[in-house]
């Protein structure tokens, strides 16, 4: 179990200065770009880091993503999201 003030840094996230989500035509593949690099994303990454703007909390979230993939764990997500924020890719936004 997931444990609530762990959720609550996980809420409001959106994309850092610099990142954003890409599409490659030539690769036919999602990728993450920053200033020192990409990471090529599956579909279920896609779909978390879409719902990354600054609006939604964790919970709906984790809610989008239930009606769209039947296999997705909330510690998976939390796990993502948590990666992503030590990387510095995601930021909170509601603490700007």
């Amino acid at each position: 179990m997931i444990e609530e003030n762990q959720i609550h840094a996980l809420d409001y996230l959106g994309l850092s200065a610099g990142v954003r989500l890409h599409w490659s035509e030539v690769r036919q593949q999602h990728w993450l770009l920053f200033p020192e690099g990409a990471l090529a994303l599956n579909s279920t990454a896609v779909a978390i880091l879409a719902q990354c703007n600054g609006y939604h909390s964790f919970e709906a979230i984790a809610t989008a993503l239930e009606k769209q993939f039947s296999d997705v764990k909330e510690s998976d997500l939390q796990d993502l999201l948590s990666y992503m924020m030590k990387r510095g890719l995601l930021i909170n936004q509601a603490q700007l």
